[in-house]
């Protein structure tokens, strides 16, 4: 080491420049001339199948939009807040604020809010200012909205500068529910809520977690939005989108960017600029095991990382065990610090789109935004997504993707460890499959349509049920 000059020039002429041509030339020898790009793309099923490499010309022509695209970086650690009574989910809320949370998701399975004294009750000791506020659809209506207003007008808050939003989505609970509100209804109670917070809330999560690719979650997105911008381009400053984030690491990733452009570009369409719809991202349900449960906390990690990098402004990490057990505690405080983790050891909320400049995420970015605009465009062309949900459409896309995701974990071309593959010693003997957050609205609905329901995933449970 003491006669080592690191003042010496490096020089990289030794390793000259291979072209593309050169790559493609070893790889199909090596593959006894068989085209690489049938062979080694990947089936993702996911609606897009990427190849095994990318190089500098696969981003040359490509129309990237940095601003459109762009992530803050940070983000809000939202902790789901499922206490049945106002009492219980105070108590919760104000231990997840101590302990790393910077949002509260109140997501209770039935509404508990009857009063403004409720709401004050369950926000009491909680700065509403200094965090971001989610109400589940359960609570979510005019009625809480106009309350929150009351709320912080006492408190004296600006309410321009705070983070706070109601789960208000009537159609992707249809989807859920099988009982879709007129649009009259919606419109109606679109108009009754107050306009100082977001209260638009598409929520594609229903469909990720019954089994919509990725493609298809975006063009959901995407249409479900512009429904309420036909109501009115204004409501475009009123909406926040919802995700799933699911275990294809590097696809997710090129979704929540995917999505950031093609939204711009439909609220371009609209005249509406500089608006950035708030996007939250949760770990999905639909590959959570109850057999060798532990391995959920693995997969939540991947997919929270994947929001963080992907740009989403708040993400929710599900408990390991919260599809079949109650909260121990344990498993809550493991799901907040997940995220912990990433902002406090990994740093991941310290650089602002770090997947900028990879020729693989850029490529995957463009690939995704294209499709799903296209898709899109076909929901536009069957009456806007409203119309698609009557008549099946929309259902019938989602069942079709569940039907190959279950097959394909079935047949194991997919790997569920613990569950298809490498299954532990211990059986379960009662599968149990729940899902508390996707409780529909408490409301009642004056006028509502009768529509085909989209059946929950578990793969687990499905690959159980084929057992029998």
């Amino acid at each position: 080491m003491e006669n080592s000059d690191f003042k010496k020039a490096l020089h990289f002429d030794e390793f000259p420049a291979i072209s593309t041509e050169k790559w493609e030339a070893v790889i199909e020898k090596d593959l006894k001339g068989k085209d690489y790009k049938d062979v080694l793309r990947w089936k993702s099923g996911e609606g897009v199948n990427p190849l095994p490499f990318y190089r500098e010309e696969n981003v040359r022509d490509l129309s990237l939009s940095p601003e459109a695209v762009a992530a803050r970086g940070s983000w809000n650690v939202m902790e789901p807040v499922e206490g049945s009574s106002i009492a219980e989910a105070n108590k919760e809320a104000l231990h997840a604020l101590e302990n790393g949370a910077s949002g509260l998701y109140f997501c209770p399975a039935k509404n508990y809010l009857q009063s403004r004294s409720d709401l004050e009750n369950l926000l009491k000791d909680i700065q509403i200012e200094l965090i971001a506020l989610r109400f589940g659809s359960a609570i979510s209506s005019p009625e809480v909205s106009v309350w929150l207003k009351e709320i912080c007008n006492e408190r004296k808050l600006n309410t321009e500068e705070l983070s706070a939003g109601f789960n208000f989505d009537p159609m992707a609970n249809g989807a859920l529910t099988g009982k879709l509100a007129s649009k009259a209804e919606i419109e109606n109670t679109v108009n009754a809520f107050d306009e100082s917070f977001s209260f638009c809330a598409i929520d594609s999560s229903v469909f990720a977690n019954a089994g919509a690719t990725i493609i298809q979650q975006l063009a959901f997105s995407l249409a479900a939005g512009n429904e309420y911008l036909g109501l009115d381009s204004k409501l475009a400053g009123n909406m926040h989108f919802n995700f799933a984030t699911g275990p294809n690491y590097f696809l997710e990733i090129a979704k929540f960017r995917a999505f950031k452009r093609t939204w711009s570009q439909v609220l371009g369409e609209y005249g509406v600029d500089n608006n950035r719809s708030s996007i939250h991202a949760e770990t999905n349900f639909w590959n959570k095991s109850q057999s060798d449960a532990h391995n959920n906390m693995l997969r939540t990690t991947t997919e929270a990382m994947s929001a963080a990098i992907g740009g989403c402004d708040t993400i929710t990490v599900h408990r390991y065990d919260e599809h079949f057990s109650d909260d121990s505690g344990f498993a809550s405080r493991i799901a907040r610090n997940i995220q912990l983790i990433l902002q406090e050891e990994a740093y991941l909320d310290k650089v602002a789109d770090p997947g900028a400049g990879s020729y693989y995420i850029e490529v995957l970015t463009d690939s995704i935004a294209q499709k799903s605009w296209e898709l899109f465009q076909d929901i536009e062309a069957k009456g806007g997504f409203y119309e698609a949900l009557k008549s099946r459409y929309i259902q019938e896309l989602v069942a079709a993707s569940q039907k190959e995701k279950i097959e394909a974990y079935q047949q194991k071309e997919k790997v569920l460890v613990g569950v298809n593959k490498y299954k532990p010693d211990e059986k379960i003997q009662n599968l149990e499959f729940r899902i508390q957050n996707f409780a529909g609205f408490d409301q009642d609905m004056n006028e509502c349509i009768t529509i085909d329901k989209i059946s929950l995933l578990n793969i687990e449970a499905e690959l159980k049920n084929g057992e029998g």
